[in-house]
């Protein structure tokens, strides 16, 4: 070895790092005598939050939840901790990554054991082998998405997948198996199944079809299977997803359905859309709009599911929705209500209950009452103030799509009003240095007539987040 050099990372590591929310992350590049190349990073993230009011009841105090950083024994303040170190070599026509973590929340009653009682565990561990530039072999372990560019409604999340992606003249495909949950491994969901039947399975096929309309326009068909034994259901997810530009204004857009079936008859219909529109007035100011829409399932009793559940819901993180610590995407466990379909472990989480067929963890529930929200906001760089300070700030009027379901809610008084709320977020950024860049983020949810009527609780939510953020 000769030196250790500090780069930017480009390529394959660059999308590793897009893929995991480092932003502009760095890398330690060490040459070898076999002219293969090592990029070795570090990442420390530290979140101290502060939240009121998450079952939006001031009369009840904030007692142990569950949060982004697992669960959480103090009633209104912790501090999330993670700590990543990663490896990726690159050969000619090869690739491999390994990636450790420990992801951690500091409270009262881990903070002086958390290093004693947590370990690094293997967070991804993803290979690649290029026989050509239209077939790619991949597998292991990584974050995949299937429409974050747009709206997130399908899916994101890091699983085993094995398959095959590439490159060719009309455009770029990916297509991959995820075993998410294999039977024989897990036993936690469905106690007393029978694993070696595959009663504990969860198997998604996923296929995604890149479409090269020029001038950094895509039009993408999706198809994707889920065989999901855990919950007996079988669903095919159809759609196609947008990126694209009308003159200065950037367009992202999806349309989805699913189809399938329980195998106890229930049947499986839901649809979603997304479309956001941004246009760049100035580096100062970029206002946006987007309109996310999913079905709802008016009737829990019935043997039609029709609210929409993605295979998981990455939507919080979609560029013109999430900010990562605001109150829909901090993820607290909240009250029925309003961790159907808007909130939630996965905005697809709790709701009147039952007929899940996928959503984070597997468990969200097709019975959930949907939603329309529209975003309407501005990001960009505050160079008056200072070039490395930038900001996105955005209100969030929320409805539910459908409200029968919520009316068998014993906390509802009776018919419930489509208003669930609004929500009003500002996040700022300091980028000091390449380096180190602290980030502050202030969220409040003011529930509407919809919540109060389905759970009798209407006082505002408060969310506040200060992240110091390390790469290197």
């Amino acid at each position: 070895m000769k030196t250790i050099q500090k780069r930017i990372s480009q390529g394959f590591l660059g999308a590793l790092i897009a893929a995991n929310g480092i932003p502009a992350a760095l890398a330690v590049e060490v040459p070898t005598a076999s002219g293969i190349k090592l990029d070795i990073l570090t990442q420390g993230k530290f979140q101290p939050t502060y939240f009121s009011n998450f079952d939006l009841d001031s009369s009840v105090d904030d007692g142990a939840t569950g949060t982004s950083a697992g669960a959480v024994q103090v009633g209104d303040e912790h501090v999330r901790a993670e700590v990543r170190l990663g490896v990726v070599a690159t050969g000619d026509n090869w690739t491999g990554k390994i990636l450790l973590e420990n992801d951690f929340s500091l409270d009262a009653n881990s903070v002086d054991r958390a290093f004693r009682g947590e370990r690094f565990g293997l967070e991804q561990a993803f290979f690649t082998y290029t026989f050509d530039p239209a077939f790619t072999l991949q597998g292991g372990w990584t974050f995949k998405n299937l429409d974050l560019a747009s709206g997130g409604l399908l899916y994101g999340d890091d699983h085993p997948l094995f398959g095959a992606t590439g490159k060719t003249s009309f455009g770029s495909y990916d297509v991959f198996w995820m075993p998410i949950t294999d039977g024989l491994i897990s036993n936690i969901q469905a106690p007393g199944a029978n694993p070696a039947n595959g009663e504990l399975d969860w198997d998604v096929f996923a296929s995604k079809f890149d479409f090269d309309l020029g001038k950094g326009s895509r039009i993408s068909p999706i198809l994707t299977y889920s065989d999901n034994q855990q919950q007996g259901a079988k669903a095919t997810y159809y759609g196609v997803e947008y990126i694209g530009n009308i003159g200065a204004i950037k367009v992202r857009a999806e349309v989805l359905g699913v189809t399938g079936s329980f195998d106890n008859g229930d049947d499986i219909s839901a649809y979603a859309g997304y479309a956001g529109l941004e246009y760049p007035v100035s580096e100062s100011f970029n206002p946006f709009v987007a309109l996310r829409v999913a079905s709802g399932d008016d009737d829990p009793t019935d043997n039609d599911v029709e609210g929409w559940l993605g295979i998981t819901d990455i939507g919080r993180y979609s560029p013109l929705i999430g900010i990562d610590g605001q109150f829909m995407g901090w993820q607290p466990n909240s009250n029925q209500a309003i961790a159907s379909g808007l909130f939630g472990l996965a905005l697809d989480q709790a709701g009147p209950g039952g007929a899940g067929y996928g959503g984070i963890s597997n468990a969200g529930t097709g019975n959930n009452p949907g939603q329309i929200m529209l975003s309407v906001g501005s990001s960009g760089n505050l160079a008056s103030i200072s070039p490395k300070l930038s900001y996105q700030a955005q209100v969030f009027p929320m409805w539910f799509q459908q409200t029968g379901g919520l009316e068998t809610l014993s906390t509802a008084s009776g018919s419930v009003d489509s208003y669930a709320g609004t929500e009003l977020d500002v996040a700022v950024k300091y980028q000091a240095n390449q380096y180190f860049a602290p980030r502050l983020v202030l969220s409040s949810f003011l529930p509407g007539k919809g919540v109060e009527d389905a759970t009798g609780a209407d006082d505002a939510a408060y969310v506040a987040m200060l992240e110091l953020n390390w790469n290197y």
